[in-house]
């Protein structure tokens, strides 16, 4: 291979993601030492910065808008986001010192020093990530490794033609397309798709998305000119944390009160949210737990680090309900006999204040609870499921899986205490037995929930969904995967006739995705497409934690590659062969 045929791969999405696969691509492809050639990465997003995508994009975020996991568990690689930070610390005091001050109310700037237990906001990490972004792409010239970014484009196709995988892409202001040459490997790291049903158009009264907070606040403001001086009631269908994120935008104009050691007291409403009645319900009704510290626990029934080695341990094939059992098991073990798995699918509290009253102390019990479930998780139980399993899975328990793996800061549950004392906010259990979407009406929508006599409704005027994404590859809105889909570069997964969700993968442990050979109809391994993230398969149950990320990233990079070894070797080979011709 000539450096005038370079080996040219392809990234199609550049957040949390792409970044972290463009991170340890560069890395690999440097330990590889080739030199003799050029290498090409071609990165596409949609947004015009590289680094934060949906999820981080500060132009998109408030300050109150904060990761769920501590500064020491979310980075690219090892401690870098909290090393990042103390790298960065005069610049983040003199510019962005808002979003220091959001978790560390009480400090001065003089006094200001990362913590790595703490929880920032989503905003300084999509900083973080879109620095390291460029570092990387500096950092690859040095080693004559070129890497193209194309923002404001989306992909639109892709077609596999003499060996290689060719892009379509289009400028998202313009319109014109661009076709870009053929790539040895292409990764799909495209992120979030939001609820197609909702509308985003500017009469109707419902919103798919609580991002960006400029248009949630655009909209209410609306909104409110419809309402004829009244309060507006504005329903936020899901309490994880996006939910919590949609709350705080509508909020955002008024002030919350804090007390001598930075804890939150009170809220004054002000601005928008002082003409505003909030709803904000799921199905089980409560938020997530409060994140407290690990606890030193021994496991007694959860003894193996593995699903499969937990299986030889008990000696026989678990099952859906094998496992619930030995939640319930460990959960009273560790509590002696305090709690057990009802209490965490039907919490004993009779709304979601009283819960956030009790998990604000970070008790030792919610950590317990915390730890077990989280372990399960890790084991990744879900993929050995049954179809069946899988559906009742998806469509009972996981709620409950989420909602105490993935708790909340501490300072998030002050603040929906305090608004719950202010009156604005109110809680709502939509339970399992109905659609939890609110009807249409004339006036707006009917919201049916439960309380002690059962099913009831009250009217809403407008719906925010915060509660996640469709799963089914067949309803995603990309234009790129649904092409992909009709030429059988992807497959979408499902298994007896349950569709799991997202794109087939070749293995559980392996990111290439599966597609159709056009000729025998044999579903085989893609030779040039690999995915990681929400478009593939279980990740939702298995892997949305960031060290997932990473280590998918990790993955990718170490077969990518690979592909620059066996070229560097076939050059040292040809090298060598013209110096005996000579």
């Amino acid at each position: 291979m000539s450096s005038t045929n370079p080996l040219r791969f392809c990234i199609v999405g550049t957040g949390f993601s792409g970044t972290a696969a463009l991170v340890h691509l560069v890395k690999a492809l440097i330990r590889t030492k080739r030199s003799s050639d050029s290498i090409e990465i071609i990165t596409v997003e949609e947004r015009s910065k590289n680094g934060p995508g949906f999820p981080y994009d500060y132009d998109e975020l408030l300050p109150s808008h904060l990761c769920n996991n501590q500064a020491g568990v979310m980075s690219l690689y090892d401690n870098d986001f909290y090393d990042w930070m103390l790298e960065n610390r005069e610049f983040l005091i003199n510019n962005h010192f808002e979003l220091i001050k959001e978790t560390h109310p009480l400090t001065s700037k003089e006094e200001w020093l990362p913590d790595a237990d703490a929880f920032y906001p989503r905003a300084l990490f999509g900083h973080y990530l879109e620095d390291r972004y460029y570092q990387y792409f500096d950092l690859a010239k040095d080693y004559n490794i070129d890497i193209v970014p194309y923002n404001g484009y989306s992909v639109t196709d892709g077609y596999r033609n003499n060996n290689k995988f060719y892009l379509e892409i289009i400028n998202k202001r313009s319109g014109k397309p661009v076709k870009l040459d053929g790539f040895h490997r292409v990764l799909l790291s495209t992120g979030h798709w939001t609820v197609a049903s909702a509308s985003n158009s500017v009469t109707s009264k419902e919103l798919n998305s609580p991002y960006p907070f400029y248009r949630v606040k655009r909209r209410i403001k609306q909104w409110l000119n419809d309402a004829d001086g009244r309060k507006l009631r504005v329903f936020v269908k899901g309490m994880g944390p996006s939910g919590i994120d949609a709350v705080m935008s509508l909020v955002s104009d008024g002030s919350f009160q804090y007390n001598t050691q930075g804890q939150i007291v009170g809220f004054t409403p002000a601005g928008l949210c002082d003409h505003l009645e909030i709803f904000v319900g799921s199905r089980c009704g409560f938020f997530p737990a409060v994140r407290g510290d690990k606890p030193d626990y021994e496991f007694k029934y959860l003894t193996e680090d593995t699903f499969t080695e937990l299986e030889k341990t008990v000696g026989h094939k678990l099952l859906l309900e094998d496992i619930l059992s030995l939640i319930d098991a460990e959960l009273k073990h560790a509590t002696s006999g305090e709690i057990n798995w009802s209490d965490v699918s039907n919490p004993k509290f009779t709304s979601a204040f009283e819960k956030l009253n009790y998990d604000k102390t970070c008790s030792v019990s919610n950590n317990l609870i915390h730890s077990i479930l989280l372990k399960v998780r890790r084991m990744k139980f879900y993929r050995y499921l049954s179809g069946t399993e899988k559906q009742m899975y998806d469509k009972l328990l996981d709620t409950h899986f989420i909602r105490t793996a993935v708790p909340i800061p501490l300072s998030n549950a002050e603040k929906l205490i305090a608004l719950f004392e202010s009156g604005i906010l109110k809680s709502v259990k939509m339970g399992y037995d109905i659609s939890p979407n609110p009807i249409e009406s004339d006036n707006g929508f009917e919201l049916s929930y439960l309380n002690e006599s059962g099913y009831t409704y009250i009217p809403i005027d407008a719906v925010i969904y915060a509660s996640g994404q469709s799963f089914n590859l067949h309803s995603h809105p990309s234009q790129l995967v649904k092409n992909l889909l009709e030429k059988d570069e992807l497959v979408a997964y499902e298994e007896e006739n349950y569709v799991t969700g997202g794109v087939s993968l070749d293995s559980y442990d392996s990111y290439q995705v599966m597609c159709r050979d056009s000729k025998t109809g044999v579903v085989k391994p893609s030779e040039f497409i690999a995915s990681f993230g929400v478009l593939t398969r279980f990740w939702q149950n298995e892997r949305n934690f960031s060290a997932a990320f990473v280590e998918a990233a990790v993955w990718m990079a170490e077969q990518w590659s690979q592909l620059a070894k066996v070229e560097q070797n076939d050059i040292n080979v040809r090298q060598s062969e013209a110096e005996i011709v000579d």
